[in-house]
């Protein structure tokens, strides 16, 4: 059966879902804060969910967010994102999107959850706000085997 014109997804809800896998899909392999910048509008603001993790819940800018990231450059390898649920509410230019993730690191194989709050600009080919909400039990303890290992400072 084909797509009516009532089933067949509009141009903006086919860029939003490609936009949206294209940064999930971006920490596939070796994470490196530079994958996911071509899919955040310059003004995107992005926060970390739960608060504790303890990365604080103000929102980082493209510049910030980098800079947080980049201390995980390299130390998460072979990873795999899987992308489980994905809805979107065009009239407010918003998805999320659960995922999980199964990488590798220098201390051990590494699995998380996630989901993901995206906000688009109007043409649905950029984010221009990301609410990360990460298993926290999970998170803190890859980043505690880092920090023993030597390997992170300051996160």
């Amino acid at each position: 059966m084909s797509p009516t014109a009532a089933t067949a997804p509009s141009d903006l809800e086919t860029t939003m879902r490609t936009t949206a896998e294209g940064f999930v899909h971006s920490f596939d392999g070796r994470w490196s804060p530079g994958a996911t910048i071509q899919y955040r509008a310059p003004e995107c603001e992005q926060s970390m969910l739960p608060s504790t993790l303890g990365l604080g819940t103000a929102k980082k800018n493209n510049e910030e967010w980098a800079a947080h990231f980049k201390r995980l450059d390299g130390l998460v390898t072979n990873a795999k994102i899987t992308i489980h649920d994905y809805l979107a509410v065009l009239s407010e230019l918003r998805a999320v999107c659960r995922t999980s993730l199964d990488a590798d690191t220098p201390v051990g194989p590494y699995h998380n959850d996630y989901v993901w709050f995206f906000t688009f600009d109007s043409t649905g080919q950029s984010i221009v706000s990301i609410t990360e909400f990460v298993d926290s039990k999970a998170g803190a303890a890859l980043l505690g085997k880092l920090k023993e290992a030597g390997l992170l400072q300051d996160h």
